[in-house]
């Protein structure tokens, strides 16, 4: 009886269908899928004999690294469950998650082995690249030998555990099994390989993944590259100096990255190398002027929209029949639903909104994880009726059945009983030369409740002024792209904008800081 697919079938495939094709760290080191699979597999059987097997949490620290990816695979053939430390997150956080999801080892590269003074389990810590631990990684896969496990793990092992970003209090964790990663990372290729979208994925590419492997392991790049037999490049930590000068040196034609790096990635004046990159973006909404950047500098983007508790759910295509005035603005604000996702749009009142009828986002799907690890109180409130999962998301549904997410539920200024999206002033706002971030906030008010206030950030050794931005959004409410009185009363400037673990604009911290400082 068929046990259902696991996730070191991509490597797999890989091993008899692309062996020689490489995975590439820099010019010295570079192993091919055949040599890969070989290490993964002694790497299995060093883990299985120190005790690590199926259901054992093991948590990894490290950048976008080769070894890494052995880890990611061989957690998959023992039936270990991997935790992809966020390493981004407050340290008291970092901790919190390894013993929230019960981590029995760590792996961690010398730039992390500050989480081993915190760690209770002091002989169960493996150094990636260094000496100052309990064992040493490259021991490891000497030490096993290339052997397939025993011990067959199911389709409906659990594989790994996530955080979510955790803007406030602990991050919120979700489990997934072999199977819904493996279906949920399929969903990504076929949509970017089999439909009219700009940052086309076929077997050619050469991928570098910017996004890092805690993020849905890096949107599932690790998984997509072997399945495929393309070139997988990896950048370790990100630098947008470096990594320019990767994507020139390895040939790189298809990166992932939020909207932060790929601003950061232009801003190195090297848009004559980028010309023809593919980039799918995402993380966080796509200001229009990042999207125009890009287009300035034809790289060829499309966005992606998801979550550590959906995993992917759309990303934009333009469907076959259907033209579009402004291609890039449709590009960065709408996408449709990968194959086996539904979605639908609920207004407040419960009841089905009808097409461009504002509402919040519902998804259904097969790799859906059913429910926050350990906490039955959250599960029940966002994973509804027949396994709808409530994104939290505001959004709309086009009558091509494209989906525009307008704005996070709780991040939507109401005003006067009316609604007041963010991301749309944002954008907008992004649009005014020398602008680098944009946040709208919703700031108390006694008349209307809330009123909007912006807050900005110019680019380094530029200059905004206040006029350009009120002027700017009244040109755009004489143009009809927003009503009169959705435009912001007070403009605030601001040096820094604080981002979040996974890149996105930190509107807690803006709360409580600076426009705390305004009132």
């Amino acid at each position: 009886m068929h046990k259902g697919f696991i996730v070191l079938d991509f490597l797999r495939r890989a091993n008899e269908l692309s062996p020689e094709v490489e995975i590439i760290y820099s010019e010295k080191k570079k192993q091919t899928y055949k040599e890969t699979y070989e290490r993964v597999l002694r790497l299995s059987d060093s883990l299985l004999s120190k005790g690590i097997t199926k259901g054992t949490v093991i948590g990894v620290a490290d950048w976008n690294t080769p070894k890494f990816v052995e880890l990611l695979y061989a957690s998959s053939a023992i039936g270990a469950v991997i935790y992809p430390v966020n390493i981004r997150l407050p340290p008291e956080q970092i901790v919190q998650t390894i013993r929230f999801a019960d981590v029995e080892w760590l792996f961690l590269s010398k730039d992390f082995m500050g989480l081993a003074k915190q760690f209770d389990s002091k002989e169960k810590i493996v150094g990636l690249d260094t000496d100052d631990a309990r064992w040493r990684y490259d021991e490891l896969i000497t030490g096993g030998v290339a052997k397939e496990p025993e011990t067959r793990t199911c389709g409906e092992d659990p594989y790994s555990i996530l955080f979510t970003s955790g803007t406030t209090g602990l991050p919120k964790a979700v489990r997934y099994s072999n199977d819904k990663v493996v279906h949920g990372a399929l969903s990504i290729v076929y949509q970017l390989g089999l439909y009219n979208t700009p940052a086309k994925l076929g077997s050619s590419d050469s991928m570098m993944p910017l996004i890092p492997f805690y993020h849905l392991w890096s949107w599932g790049t690790g998984f997509h590259a072997p399945y495929l037999g393309a070139r997988y490049v990896l950048s370790g930590r990100f630098d947008p100096q470096s990594v320019v000068q990767t994507i020139i040196n390895e040939k790189v034609t298809w990166i992932n990255a939020v909207p932060t790096m790929m601003q950061m990635i232009l801003a190195q004046n090297e848009t004559s190398s980028l010309r023809g990159l593919k980039a799918l973006v995402g993380g966080m909404a796509i200001p229009y002027n990042m999207a125009k950047a890009m287009s300035d500098a034809e790289v060829e983007f499309s966005t992606i929209y998801g979550g550590t508790d959906m995993l992917a759910t759309s990303i934009s295509i333009v469907p076959q029949g259907f033209s579009v005035q402004d291609r890039t603005d449709y590009l960065r604000a709408t996408t449709h639903a990968v194959p086996f996702v539904e979605v639908k749009v609920v207004k407040p009142d419960g009841q089905e909104a009808a097409v461009n009828e504002l509402g919040e986002l519902h998804v259904r799907a097969p790799w859906l994880p059913g429910g926050y690890h350990k906490d039955a109180e959250k599960t029940e409130s966002s994973y509804v009726d027949n396994d709808w999962f409530k994104t939290g998301d505001l959004a709309l549904l086009t009558p091509e059945k494209g989906i525009k997410i307008v704005d996070r539920v709780k991040d939507v200024i109401k005003s006067g009983g009316e609604w007041i999206p963010s991301s749309i002033l944002e954008s907008i706002i992004s649009e005014v030369p020398n602008t680098e971030l944009a946040a709208v906030l919703g700031a108390p008010d006694e008349k209307w409740g809330e009123r909007p206030v912006a807050l900005v950030k110019a680019k380094t050794g530029k200059i905004v002024l206040k006029e350009d931005v009120l002027s700017h959004l009244k040109r755009a409410a004489d143009g009809g792209r927003v009503k009169k009185w959705w435009v912001p009363d007070r403009i605030i400037f601001v040096d820094e904008m604080p981002l979040t673990s996974t890149g996105k604009i930190n509107k807690v911290l803006l709360r409580q800081k600076v426009l705390a400082e305004a009132q």
